[in-house]
């Protein structure tokens, strides 16, 4: 009787370990899977900031040369790293007649946890803003 109760905890030990593993297997590629989801979700709420931004900026200046100096001046505040490595000024739209101000910009994102046949991300960002000061 003894010998039976020893047997039956012995395969309870291990069935709770090769439970363990096979959790771990969906688990954790679960959690790094949502680590890259966050990391883009945020990368696109930078980007789409600092469009905001640099049209605003560019909103608020009399003249072209002035506005993209802005513009250029308001994305110099982003701080490169190595999973964000580059934001940049892709147009910044002036018309002479228009009453507003396009902006584009674009965000580079290296995953962190690279999906294959997929370590990097790019995301554009569009934003309109009224004119503010009349342009000379």
């Amino acid at each position: 009787m003894l010998n039976k109760n020893k047997q039956k905890m012995r395969r309870t030990r291990g069935s709770g370990l090769a439970e363990a593993a096979v959790a771990a297997t969906f688990l954790i590629p679960l959690a790094l899977g949502m680590l890259d989801i966050i990391f883009i979700v945020l990368a696109n709420q930078i980007n789409d900031t600092a469009c905001k931004n640099a049209a605003r900026a560019a909103a608020n200046q009399t003249n072209g040369n002035s506005a993209k100096d802005a513009a250029l001046k308001s994305l110099n505040s982003f701080q490169p790293s190595s999973i964000l490595p580059s934001l940049q000024l892709v147009s910044l739209d002036i018309p002479p007649t228009a009453d507003s101000v396009a902006c584009k910009t674009k965000i580079l994102v290296i995953l962190p946890v690279p999906v294959p046949g997929c370590s990097q991300v790019t995301f554009m960002a569009n934003a309109v803003e009224p004119i503010v000061v009349k342009q000379q």
